[in-house]
């Protein structure tokens, strides 16, 4: 290819491409140690966001609003939770169309072996970065819209 054709890539897309490659294999990381338990990453997130109320239920809605992928099968991801026993459906006394989702103790018990091999494969992905360098990068990233 002649100098003349040569395409320059913006510096914002390799960023941007870099993110995204980068996120995905995180994403694919622990994924991996999830797969063990027999359950996504989806429905990790939902659980733990479920343990996060402390024993308040939360509406399908709330879910959704918290959860790190944004989809629309919060309710399918939800409904497989509830069919394995680690989450329950429970009707809204004040308003019977409303449902609240709440963790049960087989979910709390599956986050509690979860934590610690999700935790140690995390700290693999970035153990080339020292926490200054870890919490630089952090700010870094808060700026991007």
């Amino acid at each position: 290819m002649s100098p003349e054709n040569k395409v320059t890539i913006p510096l914002s897309r390799k960023l941007i491409t870099s993110i995204v490659k980068k996120g995905t294999e995180f994403t694919e990381a622990v994924s991996q140690v999830l797969k063990e338990e027999k359950i996504t990453i989806q429905q990790f997130n939902v659980l733990r966001i479920l343990r996060g109320r402390k024993g308040e239920p939360a509406s399908l809605q709330d879910v959704s609003k918290d959860m790190l992928h944004s989809n629309s099968n919060t309710t399918r991801v939800v409904d497989k939770l509830v069919a394995k026993g680690f989450s329950e459906r429970i009707q809204c006394p004040g308003d019977r169309r409303q449902i609240e989702l709440t963790i049960t103790d087989d979910g709390l018990q599956l986050l509690s072996r979860l934590d610690k091999k999700v935790d140690e494969r995390e700290n693999e992905l970035v153990q080339e970065l020292n926490e200054t360098e870890i919490k630089s990068l952090l700010k870094t990233l808060e700026k991007l819209d």
